[in-house]
């Protein structure tokens, strides 16, 4: 009987494995392929049938992607964008997550249920709105116009993830803070942000990666080349019926790392960030 019992939890582990090395084949596949695709020469990359190797392996299509195409000054404009997103969102949500879940005000749970509902709204409803709104304020066709348009899409989550997040820190530290002279300022700088690391690192990712991969708002709001963001310029290496496949995939490639590395290196903060702000607020 033990040893049946044994046998059977060997085969649940062997299965267990086998579709854990399934999936991981799925998830890694488009980025061998980006990669393997980046150091093909052209000669191999159109010719059929399609190998999944290559024999002669190649630098040409990067050293394109930064000689020929505008791809530092779309990588310089992305890191503006995303950077002064990341900063205001991070300093914005955190002081009204921080209101909603600590102070008490009149209009405190409307202006509460309007961010969650704001939230719900999908980004291609308020597409309009927002060129309107810069249009009339003479913004379009700047840096300024995405920064804007992004922290529209990232504020609503961030509030109320924050929100249910500083709802989980015990009050009594706050008020120990309080009574020992700070003021609610002073409290929040000194006590609750940095309880609150995990929550902030992950509305600081999430705001990251959406401006960082968003394509549809910097292609309508800005019409200006030397304005582009990466998903825009990669997607202006498609010349009528010509896919300059090498340069695109290893641009693609080139911009997957700074998300990476963000997910990797915050992985344990992003995961308590958000459970902790799932289950209470």
């Amino acid at each position: 009987m033990h040893i049946g019992y044994r046998a059977q939890q060997r085969l649940v582990h062997a299965i267990g494995l086998t579709l854990m090395g399934i999936v991981l084949l799925i998830v890694l596949f488009p980025i061998y392929w980006m990669l393997l695709t980046g150091f093909k020469p052209s000669s191999e990359i159109y010719k059929l049938p399609i190998k999944l190797y290559t024999t002669s392996p190649t630098v040409a299509n990067i050293q394109n992607l930064f000689k020929v195409t505008p791809f530092l000054t779309q990588l310089r404009n992305s890191l503006i964008v995303a950077f002064v997103a990341v900063s205001i969102a991070v300093v914005a949500a955190s002081l009204a997550g921080y209101s909603l879940s600590r102070l008490d005000y009149p209009g405190r749970d409307f202006m509460a249920s309007a961010v969650f509902f704001t939230y719900l709204i999908p980004g291609t409803m308020t597409l309009i709105p927002l060129y309107v709104m810069l249009a009339r304020l003479g913004l379009l066709n700047s840096l300024h116009c995405l920064v804007i348009a992004y922290l529209a899409g990232a504020l609503p989550f961030s509030v109320w993830m924050l929100k249910g997040y500083f709802s989980t820190i015990p009050m009594e530290l706050e008020n120990a803070a309080l009574i020992d002279g700070c003021n609610r300022l002073q409290a929040l700088y000194k006590v609750i942000l940095p309880l609150a690391g995990p929550g902030i690192v992950s509305c600081a990712i999430f705001t990251f990666t959406l401006s960082w991969n968003q394509y549809m708002l910097p292609m309508i709001f800005n019409n200006t080349e030397n304005l582009w963001t990466l998903p825009v310029g990669l997607a202006g290496l498609v010349y009528g019926d010509v896919f300059l496949w090498g340069e695109i995939m290893s641009g693609a490639f080139l911009m997957s790392i700074p998300v990476l590395v963000l997910y990797v290196l915050g992985q344990r903060f992003v995961v308590s960030g958000l459970t902790a702000g799932a289950v209470k607020g």
